[in-house]
Formats: C-alpha cells, sequence, structure tokens
C-alpha cells in the first residue's frame, strides 16, 4: 500500500522536476548563448577544445605506458 502510494507520489513530483530542469536550461542557453561556430570566437573555442582534448588523449596513453614499464620491470626482476 505504501509502495503504491510513492509511485502515485512519484510521477508527479518527476515531472515537475524535469520542467523545473527543462526551463533554468532554456533559461541558462538564453543567457550565455555559444559562441556562433563560425566566428573567429568559435573556431577559437574549438580549437581550445581539441587541443585539451588531445592533452587528455596524451596524458592517458603516457600514464597506461608508464604502467606497462613498470610491470615490465617488476617480471624482468622476477626472473
Amino acid at each position: 500500500m505504501v509502495r503504491d502510494i510513492v509511485l502515485a507520489l512519484a510521477v508527479p513530483l518527476l515531472i515537475c522536476a524535469s520542467g523545473v530542469y527543462a526551463a533554468c536550461d532554456v533559461w541558462w542557453r538564453r543567457s550565455h548563448p555559444a559562441p556562433d561556430p563560425h566566428s573567429h570566437a568559435g573556431r577559437c573555442f574549438a580549437a581550445e577544445r581539441a587541443v585539451s582534448d588531445a592533452e587528455a588523449i596524451v596524458a592517458d596513453r603516457y600514464a597506461i605506458l608508464a604502467e606497462a614499464e613498470r610491470g615490465a620491470a617488476r617480471l624482468g626482476g622476477q626472473q
């Protein structure tokens, strides 16, 4: 019985919360528009994001490589 009441109240609460989220999202996007991708600022933003993504990928790969080298050194020392 309590489970049915909780379920019956959860649905309207979820709908109301999603409406509040959507309203806040619309307000945020209208007050903070994204730069035009064809403008200079948009191209600079995209370039900075591409560089930061590439740096993160390279850092991850170096970490994996360093871990593999440490593992190989441990295996070499055991033989």
